[in-house]
C-alpha cells in the first residue's frame, strides 16, 4: 500500500515536470512564431510555466481540502529556489545583479515574504484562536501581483510603442501555412501540457494525504521535503538551459520571479478558494525563515557596486537550507 502510494507520488511530480516543460516549450515557440518579444515572454508564458506545477498544486489541494500541503509545497519550493538552485549558480560563477534588479525584484521580494509572514500571525497580532490565510489575504495577495505584474510589463513601453508604429506603417506579421502548422502543434502542446500537470497535481495531492496518514507524519512536511523538491524541476532545468546559454540574469531572474509568482499569485489564489488554516503553527518558523532569506539574499546583492553573489556566499545559503531541513525532519 505505501510502495504504491510512494509509486503514485512518483508518477505525479514527473508528470508535473514533463506537462510544464510542454506548456513552457510550446508557448515559446507559439511567441517567436508570433513574432512576440522574448522579455514579455518570460514575464508571461515562462514565468506561469515554471510556477505551473505549484499552482496546480495549491488549487488541487484547496479544492480536496488540504490546504496545508498548498502552503507547505510552496514555501519548501521558495527556500529551495533561492538557498540551494542560486547557491548552485553562484558555485558554478558567481551570480552578478543587475541595478535594476536589485532596486525593483530584491526589495519587492522581501515586502512580499514580510506580507506573507503578517497575514499568517493571527495569534501573534490579533490574538486569534488559529493562524489562517483567510480570502481576504488571498485577496491582499493578488493584489500585490497585479501591482508587480503592472510594474513588470511597464517596462516593456518600448516594445508596445514599437508595435504601435508598425501597425501604423501597416506591417503585419503574415503567417504562412508551416507558421499555422507551428502553431497547431504547440497549442496542441499546451493544452497536453496543462492536462498532464492537472492529473500529476491531483495523484500527487492524493498520494501525500495517503503517505501521511499511513506513515503518521503531516502533509506539510512531505510537501516541504518531498513535492517541494520535485515541483521546483522546471526551475531548475530553466536555469541550467540559461547558464549553458551563457544568460546567468535569466537563470537569476526566473528564480526570483518564481519565488512572487508562488506566493502573490498562486498562495493568493488558493486563499481565495478556500481560506487555509495552520494547523502546525510551525508554519510560522518556515515563513520566517524564508523572510530572513531573502533579507539576507538582498544585503549580499547591494553590497558594493557589482552587486554580485560570491562562492562563498552561495555556500552559506546551502548550509541554511541544510539546516532548515534537518529542523523539519526533527519536528516530523
Amino acid at each position: 500500500m505505501l510502495i504504491g502510494q510512494i509509486a503514485l507520488l512518483v508518477v505525479g511530480i514527473l508528470l508535473l515536470i514533463k506537462g510544464s516543460d510542454f506548456f513552457v516549450d510550446a508557448g515559446s515557440k507559439i511567441g517567436k512564431t508570433l513574432k512576440i518579444n522574448e522579455m514579455l515572454l518570460g514575464v508571461t508564458i515562462v514565468s506561469f510555466g515554471t510556477s505551473l506545477p505549484e499552482f496546480i498544486v495549491a488549487l488541487t489541494s484547496a479544492q480536496t481540502g488540504s490546504t496545508e500541503i498548498a502552503l507547505g509545497n510552496i514555501l519548501g519550493t521558495n527556500l529551495f529556489n533561492t538557498c540551494v538552485i542560486l547557491a548552485v549558480i553562484a558555485l558554478i560563477k558567481p551570480v552578478q545583479f543587475k541595478k535594476d534588479t536589485v532596486r525593483k525584484d530584491m526589495y519587492m521580494s522581501v515586502v512580499t515574504a514580510l506580507v506573507l509572514l503578517i497575514i499568517m500571525s493571527d495569534k501573534i497580532l490579533n490574538s486569534d484562536v488559529v493562524n489562517i490565510l483567510s480570502r481576504t489575504d488571498g485577496l491582499i495577495l493578488l493584489v500585490l501581483f497585479g501591482m508587480f505584474m503592472y510594474y513588470s510589463l511597464y517596462t516593456l513601453t518600448d516594445y508596445w510603442r514599437e508595435r504601435k508604429e508598425d501597425k501604423k506603417s501597416n506591417k503585419e506579421i503574415k503567417l504562412k501555412l508551416k507558421d499555422i502548422d507551428i502553431l497547431t502543434v504547440n497549442i496542441f502542446l499546451m493544452l497536453l501540457g496543462i492536462i498532464m500537470v492537472f492529473v500529476g497535481a491531483n495523484w500527487s495531492v492524493s498520494a501525500v494525504e495517503e503517505i501521511a496518514r499511513i506513515v503518521g507524519i503531516s502533509e506539510t512536511f512531505i510537501s516541504i521535503i518531498v513535492v517541494a523538491v520535485g515541483t521546483s524541476l522546471p526551475e531548475i532545468f530553466t536555469s541550467i538551459s540559461a547558464l549553458k546559454k551563457g544568460k546567468q540574469d535569466i537563470a537569476v531572474g526566473n528564480l526570483i520571479g518564481s519565488n512572487m509568482f508562488n506566493i502573490m499569485f498562486v498562495l493568493g489564489t488558493a486563499a481565495a478558494i478556500r481560506p487555509i488554516p495552520l494547523k502546525m503553527d510551525s508554519l510560522i518558523i518556515d515563513a520566517f525563515t524564508f523572510l530572513m532569506v531573502m533579507i539576507l539574499l538582498l544585503i549580499h546583492a547591494r553590497k558594493g557596486k557589482d552587486h554580485v553573489i560570491s562562492k562563498g556566499e552561495g555556500i552559506s545559503f546551502l548550509a541554511i537550507y541544510i539546516a532548515y531541513i534537518l529542523y523539519v525532519v526533527v519536528r516530523g
